[in-house]
C-alpha cells in the first residue's frame, strides 16, 4: 500500500474512535442525567427519571413522615397514633439517592443505567432525644399505677385491700419497635413493663390472718389501783397501722401517742405532781424560809403504751398500770445550798400613788415576780417573768413614753418595776446583760440607774454570776416599789454619779389634738454613773464600769383643745 494510502487509512480510524468516543461521551452525560429504567427508593419508582424528577421521593417522605403510625398497647383493644415527624423521624434523601445518578465513564455503570434495575430502601434518620420526649409524653396516656395492698382496722374488725400490679412503657424497647417499623410499616407494637407491688397478695392475707386478726380478737383488760377497764378493740386498733418491711412483707406501727390517750381515756390512775422546793416571806414581807420540796408520781406513759402492745399478742392479754416515784427539779437539798441566807440589796422607788391604775399595773407585776429564784450563773429576763401585759393577765392601761411623749398602753407604769429590778441587780453585783434607759429623764428615778422594758422587744435582762443563788422579793407598799435580793453577799457595790453634760433645754408644745397628754418640763443631758466592785468589808476597789446615758428633752406639752380627753 502507497504511503499516502496508509496515511488515510490511519486518519479513518483515528476519526472513527474519535466519534465514538465522542458518542460514548455523550451517552454517558445522558445517563448521568437519568436513573435506571427500573430503580425504586422506598414505594416510589423513579426508573429512567432525571435527578430533578427524583424529587418525588421528597415528597414521599413528606407524606410518611406526615402519615402517624398506629402503635397497638398490648392487653388492650387501644392503639396509639405515633406522627414520625412530631416524634423526631427524618429522611435521608441524600443518602437514599446516592449513586443513582452523576456522571461515569465506566461501561459497567453506564450500561447498569441503561438496562438495569435497582430497589433501595428509604433511609431515615431520628432524633433519639425528640423521640425520648414524645414517648414520655405517650406513657402517660398507658400507665396503669400498682396498687399497693394494705391491712388496716374498722370498728376493731380487720380490712383488706389486695394488691394490684401495674404497668408502665418500656421507653427504650418502644423506641426500638418503632425504628423498626419506619418507614415500612404503618403499624408497631408498644412494649409495656409490668409493676409489681411492693407486698404480695399472699403476704398482704398472712398478715391480716395472722398479727392482725390476733392483735383485736379481744379486749385488753387495764389493771390501775384495783380497778380493772376493758380496752376494746375498736378503740385500740386506731392506733395500729402497717408499712412494708422491705423484704416483701408488712410490719405494724403505732400510733403511741394517740394510744397514750386512748389508755388514759380507759383507765383513771391517781398521781401528783412533784413540787420544787422554794421560798415563802414571813407575814409583813419579812425573811424567806424554804417550803420543802415533795416527791409526786405519775404513769410512765411511753412504758404503759409498750406493754399494751406487746398484750395485743398476748394470751393474757392484761396490763397492770402502777405510777412512778417522780423526783422534783429542785429539791430540799438544792434550796438548802443555794446561799439564799441573808438580805444583799434593799431598794426602793417612789412613784406618784394618786394613778390608781398605775398602781393596779404595779401590783400586778410585782405580785408576779415576787419569789422569782434565778440560780447561781442563770439569767434573770423581766420580759421572759412577765410576759406579755395583757387585760387577760390583769393588765390595764397606764402611762407609757412613746417617740418622747406620754400616752396609754396596756401595762404601762411597769418601767418602776423595771426600775427596781435594775437596781437591786445593779447593787448585787450582777453582770447587766440588758437595760435600756427612758428616752427623758424621769426626776423620780436615779440619774443613769433606770431601766424602761416594752414587750416584746425592749427587756430588762441581767446574769447571776456569783457563786450563790438569789432571791427576788417585790411588792408595792405606801406609794413605793419594793425590791430585794436574799443571797450571800459577794459583793459591795457602790455608785458614783459624773455631773450632768451637754445639757439642752426643753421647748414648749401647743397641741390641739382630742387625745393629748400634758407634760412637764425636764432638760435633755448625758450623764455617766460608775459602778464599783468592792469585797465585802475591804476598801480595795476590785473593778469599775462606766454607764453613759443620754437624755431627750422632755418638752412642755400644753393641750390647747378643751374637748381633749387623755
Amino acid at each position: 500500500m502507497a504511503p499516502n494510502d496508509r496515511r488515510g487509512t490511519v486518519l479513518r480510524l483515528v476519526a472513527s474512535v474519535l466519534v465514538l468516543g465522542g458518542a460514548y461521551i455523550g451517552l454517558c452525560a445522558w445517563t448521568s442525567r437519568h436513573v435506571p429504567p427500573d430503580a425504586s427508593v422506598g414505594a416510589t419508582r423513579i426508573g429512567g427519571m432525571s435527578p430533578a424528577a427524583a424529587a418525588a421521593v421528597e415528597r414521599q417522605a413528606a407524606t410518611l413522615l406526615a402519615t402517624p403510625v398506629v402503635v397497638a398497647v398490648p392487653g388492650t383493644d387501644r392503639t396509639i397514633q405515633v406522627e414520625p415527624g412530631k416524634a423526631g423521624f427524618s429522611v435521608d434523601t441524600e443518602a437514599s439517592l446516592d449513586g443513582l445518578t452523576g456522571f461515569s465513564l465506566d461501561p459497567r455503570i453506564v450500561w447498569e443505567k441503561l438496562t438495569g434495575s435497582e430497589q433501595r430502601p428509604l433511609l431515615t434518620r431520628v432524633d433519639d432525644h425528640r423521640l425520648t420526649g414524645y414517648l414520655e409524653q405517650m406513657a402517660r396516656s398507658v400507665q396503669v399505677p400498682v396498687v399497693e395492698g394494705s391491712v388496716g382496722f374498722e370498728d376493731g374488725d380487720v380490712r383488706v385491700t389486695l394488691p394490684r400490679a401495674g404497668r408502665v412503657l418500656d421507653i427504650a424497647e418502644t423506641k426500638l419497635a418503632l425504628r423498626r417499623a419506619f418507614p415500612d410499616a404503618a403499624t408497631a407494637t408498644a412494649v409495656l413493663k409490668d409493676l409489681e407491688p411492693k407486698v404480695s397478695a399472699d403476704r398482704i392475707r398472712s398478715t391480716a390472718e395472722g398479727f392482725a386478726r390476733e392483735a383485736v380478737s379481744a379486749p385488753i383488760v387495764l389493771v390501775a389501783d384495783g380497778r380493772r377497764a376493758a380496752l376494746q378493740p375498736e378503740r385500740f386498733a386506731t392506733a395500729i397501722s402497717f408499712t412494708p418491711d422491705g423484704a416483701g412483707g408488712l410490719k405494724p406501727q403505732y400510733d403511741e401517742a394517740k394510744l397514750a390517750d386512748v389508755i388514759a381515756e380507759t383507765v383513771k390512775v391517781r398521781t401528783k405532781p412533784a413540787r420544787n422546793a422554794h421560798w415563802a416571806f414571813a407575814p409583813g414581807n419579812g425573811r424567806p424560809r424554804i417550803v420543802p420540796s415533795t416527791d409526786g408520781s405519775a404513769v410512765d406513759e411511753q412504758a404503759v403504751t409498750q406493754q399494751v402492745i406487746a398484750a395485743m399478742t398476748s394470751d393474757a392479754r392484761t396490763v397492770t398500770i402502777k405510777p412512778t416515784v417522780t423526783r422534783p427539779s429542785f429539791t430540799t437539798s438544792d434550796a438548802d445550798r443555794a446561799g439564799v441566807e441573808e438580805l444583799v440589796v434593799d431598794f426602793r422607788s417612789p412613784f406618784p400613788p394618786r394613778d390608781t391604775t398605775r398602781t393596779h399595773n404595779l401590783v400586778v407585776a410585782t405580785r408576779t415576780i415576787d419569789g422569782t429564784y434565778v440560780p447561781a450563773g442563770g439569767t434573770f429576763s423581766l420580759n421572759g417573768v412577765l410576759g406579755e401585759r395583757t387585760t387577760a393577765k390583769g393588765y390595764a392601761d397606764g402611762t407609757v413614753i412613746v417617740d418622747g411623749r406620754l400616752t396609754r398602753g396596756t401595762g404601762g407604769g411597769i418601767s418602776q418595776v423595771s426600775t427596781t429590778i435594775y437596781n437591786m441587780a445593779y447593787f448585787a453585783g450582777a453582770d447587766i446583760i440588758e437595760a435600756t434607759p427612758h428616752a427623758f429623764f424621769i426626776p423620780r428615778y436615779p440619774e443613769g440607774r433606770e431601766a424602761t422594758v416594752f414587750w416584746p422587744t425592749v427587756d430588762n435582762k441581767w446574769r447571776n454570776d456569783t457563786p450563790h443563788g438569789m432571791l427576788l422579793q417585790t411588792w408595792v407598799e405606801d406609794g413605793y416599789v419594793h425590791g430585794r435580793i436574799w443571797s450571800s453577799k459577794t459583793w459591795d457595790v457602790k455608785s458614783v454619779k459624773g455631773p450632768r453634760r451637754d445639757v439642752v433645754p426643753p421647748k414648749t408644745v401647743r397641741d390641739d389634738a382630742l387625745k393629748c397628754y400634758p407634760q412637764r418640763p425636764n432638760p435633755g443631758f448625758d450623764v455617766t454613773v460608775t459602778r464599783q466592785w468592792y469585797r465585802p468589808g475591804s476598801s480595795t476597789l476590785v473593778r469599775s464600769e462606766d454607764v453613759h446615758t443620754h437624755y431627750i428633752p422632755e418638752n412642755r406639752i400644753i393641750c390647747t383643745n378643751p374637748d381633749a380627753k387623755p
